[in-house]
């Protein structure tokens, strides 16, 4: 379905209901109890700890498989936290403006703008899951 500037994708199986918008920075709104990829119950509220992280993770690398583990990692220990923080991999092109501020005795400092900033996500009321507007930010990077 194409509504203007909203896109539904809806999926359903014997099993699952799974219903996404990207309207108004994405909400997504899931009501079943299975997870939507292995069909086994989720092991905490909407979250599947075999298949969620794989998923926030699948189709990019940092291209070193010992980092991609430890951002993995974060990520399943996310959910074990109160605050929900993890490390995500931000592809080079996601910054701009990017200038040498510094150098140090292991590396260069430089300023940019990360065009996307974090991924944050508020929970609904309903138990759904709405990704924040996202916004530029000012960063370091040690290269």
């Amino acid at each position: 379905m194409d509504k203007g500037n909203e896109t539904q994708v809806i999926i359903e199986t014997e099993f699952t209901n799974l219903n996404i918008s990207d309207k108004d920075s994405s909400t997504i709104n899931i009501s079943h109890k299975n997870c939507s990829y292995c069909n086994k119950p989720f092991t905490e509220e909407l979250w599947c700890k075999k298949c969620d992280p794989f998923r926030m993770i699948e189709g990019w690398t940092s291209g070193n498989n010992d980092l991609d583990k430890f951002i993995k990692d974060t990520i399943y220990d996310a959910k074990n936290t109160k605050y929900n923080k993890f490390l995500e991999w931000v592809p080079f092109d996601k910054f701009k403006v990017v200038k040498q501020i510094g150098i140090g005795g292991f590396a260069k400092v430089f300023s940019a703008t990360w065009i996307s900033s974090k991924a944050e996500y508020d929970k609904q009321d309903d138990g759904s899951w709405k990704k924040r507007e996202s916004y530029p930010i000012n960063v370091a990077l040690k290269g």
